[in-house]
């Protein structure tokens, strides 16, 4: 878990590259940006965090769609994303995305539009 509600540098993905078991992953943070010094990292989620159950962000604020990047997470099976503050507008979730995922709680501010294709999160319960 990582709280911290005065964070001024983004959070660098990158540097959780060697917790290749880690399950669950709690962020309390104000500005979430998926940025790494290579930026190529983001785009391989799936190899830097595999293991990756449960993905919980907490009163957040993000400019980028993130669901396309948090549906690489392999094992991800509950995704929370709670008090958020989306600037984007419309988030999508592609037909392959979220294999696993059984959760997915949104409670957010300013998320005008949801896009799910037919076919994903074919394991949703909740």
């Amino acid at each position: 878990e990582i709280w911290d509600y005065d964070l001024v540098t983004p959070l660098d993905f990158s540097s959780f590259s060697k917790l290749t078991k880690l399950r669950v992953l709690k962020l309390e943070v104000k500005t979430f940006k998926l940025l790494s010094e290579s930026e190529e990292a983001v785009g391989f989620m799936d190899v830097i965090l595999p293991s990756l159950e449960s993905l919980t962000l907490v009163g957040s604020s993000f400019e980028e769609d993130l669901m396309p990047t948090f549906q690489k997470f392999p094992r991800l099976e509950d995704l929370v994303l709670k008090n958020c503050d989306y600037l984007g507008g419309k988030m999508n979730i592609s037909a392959q995305g979220f294999g696993r995922l059984r959760k997915l709680d949104l409670i957010m501010v300013r998320l005008n539009e949801l896009q799910i294709e037919e076919e994903a999160m074919p394991n949703l319960m909740e």
